[in-house]
């Protein structure tokens, strides 16, 4: 079978296509936690995080019944 001319080295062209996008996306996720941290940072330097609310209390199994799936 005739080699085409016009997809020569695609699959190098697209594997290097996923790997610049995936570098780009880790590179945005570094960013963004960089961000939140250093947020979080400034937060603690001003002492919003000191006497915090308590949250709702998350109920467990043991507080109410067990329910199941369907039982025949």
């Amino acid at each position: 079978m005739p080699k085409s001319r016009n997809r020569k080295n695609h699959k190098k062209k697209v594997a290097a296509r996923r790997q610049r996008m995936e570098h780009a996306k880790r590179r945005v996720e570094k960013m963004q936690r960089q961000l939140l941290e250093q947020l979080i940072a400034q937060e603690n330097q001003q002492g919003l995080f000191d006497n915090l609310p308590q949250g709702p209390e998350i109920p467990t199994e043991s507080d109410g019944p067990i329910i199941e799936g369907p039982s025949i």
